[in-house]
């Protein structure tokens, strides 16, 4: 399995995103991102086992909940780091870095499963559907609207499919732990 032809992963940009989970959670092992057309991101995952549970056999819903928020932020951290979109262009990756776990926030998430995905080695796409900026905040702070929708497979046919709605926001919350320049331990 690999990411489709044309997209190729960024192996230290990579690395960034995920520098906020633990070592054992980090599950993106490859990823390429488009911004030809809508934006997009194909992965190559592994779970070789759960953070939080014993082995079930298949991926299940808290992780693909995961999987999906390491492909949002590389999406995103790709975005500003290349100035995609008018949305991320502004952001710097010190931004990036500041925002990522406080302000980055799904509203909505559902998933479908239509048959059992083996979490040892699995596919994924993201697309985001929609992106808008709206002040819609009391104290009138922009907030950045993402429609997106995913789907995940496997070689044997396992297939789940879902979309998510996530917001951003501006709550000028601390930067992500192990950040450069800031305090606190890399994982």
């Amino acid at each position: 399995m690999r990411v489709r032809r044309g997209h190729r992963t960024e192996e230290d940009l990579l690395r960034e995103v995920l520098r906020v989970y633990k070592p054992h959670c980090r599950y993106v092992k490859e990823i390429g991102v488009s911004t030809s057309g809508r934006l997009s991101a194909t992965a190559v995952l592994e779970i070789p086992e759960s953070c939080y549970i014993d082995d079930t056999g298949h991926l299940n819903a808290a992780e693909v909940n995961i999987c999906f928020n390491q492909m949002l932020y590389h999406l995103v951290a790709y975005s500003v780091k290349h100035r995609a979109g008018e949305v991320f262009g502004d952001w710097t990756m010190a931004d990036f870095r500041r925002r990522q776990l406080a302000d980055i926030v799904i509203t909505r998430f559902a998933c479908a499963f239509r048959r059992p995905i083996d979490p040892l080695r699995f596919q994924a796409e993201l697309v985001v559907e929609r992106v808008a900026r709206r002040g819609t905040r009391r104290d009138g702070a922009p907030l950045v609207l993402m429609e997106t929708a995913f789907r995940f497979w496997d070689e044997g046919g396992g297939a789940a499919s879902g979309n998510a709605q996530v917001i951003l926001v501006e709550t000028g919350g601390p930067s992500a732990p192990g950040a450069p320049g800031e305090q606190g331990r890399n994982p």
